[in-house]
């Protein structure tokens, strides 16, 4: 049997204990098999938890069970400590769940995975890319677009205002156009809680990060420049 906040042992000490009602180290080592030297540990722990009490008589050091009942109550404080510290655990464990998790990646395995962790979302995706550029870098991006129009997502892109980007069109996705936006050497995707963003230079590199509130914050900013693009139309 399992006692919540004891030991095996401990307990085990205890059961020999109350069947001696009174004892000696030495008479429990006896009864136990136990070493002296674990028994004293065993005690000294019951002792602070008031399992066992302890009397000196005649100069001879004695243990003394407490009242079963008494473990009941060891219980009841249990559960009372645990239940006072229960809000401060759980703020912990949020904080812990809300926490970005940012992970990085280099070259173009690493895009790879960065499209599968967006795929996964199985939500719209956002774009900010420059299509000559991606194209030219990352050959399985047609892969990519194939897979999200297996899975049926939709995607809006917003693209530099280039004759490339204008040929670039394909299903389940709306694009518009910035003459304000130079070309850049970098794709910036968004889908449900997953922010990706990756280089396209020499050296690929790539991360993700995942939040609620750092997605939900880029896709307004993304949202207020296609509305207002939209507007220009």
């Amino acid at each position: 049997m399992q006692i919540k906040g004891l030991e095996n042992k401990e307990f085990e000490t205890y059961k020999h204990l109350l069947s001696l009602k009174r004892a000696t180290v030495l008479e429990l080592a006896k009864l136990s098999g136990e070493k002296r030297s674990n028994l004293y540990r065993y005690l000294e722990s019951l002792i602070e938890k008031r399992l066992v009490s302890e009397i000196y008589e005649d100069k001879r050091h004695f243990y003394i069970a407490e009242s079963p009942k008494t473990l009941l109550k060891f219980i009841n404080i249990q559960k009372d400590n645990i239940e006072a510290v229960l809000p401060e655990l759980e703020n912990i464990e949020k904080e812990a769940l809300e926490r970005p998790k940012i992970k990085f990646f280099e070259g173009l395995e690493g895009v790879r995975t960065l499209y599968d962790e967006l795929l996964e979302e199985r939500q719209e995706i956002l774009a900010f890319a420059w299509p000559e550029k991606l194209l030219n870098r990352v050959e399985f991006h047609g892969n990519f677009v194939e897979r999200r129009l297996k899975y049926k997502i939709p995607a809006r892109a917003i693209y530099p205002d280039t004759r490339a980007a204008h040929r670039r069109q394909t299903g389940l996705k709306e694009s518009r156009y910035s003459k304000h936006i130079k070309p850049f050497d970098m794709v910036f995707l968004m889908a449900g809680d997953k922010v990706v963003m990756f280089s396209l230079k020499r050296w690929i590199t790539g991360v993700l990060i995942d939040n609620r509130e750092i997605a939900e914050g880029l896709k307004a900013f993304f949202n207020a420049f296609w509305e207002e693009l939209g507007k220009k139309k």
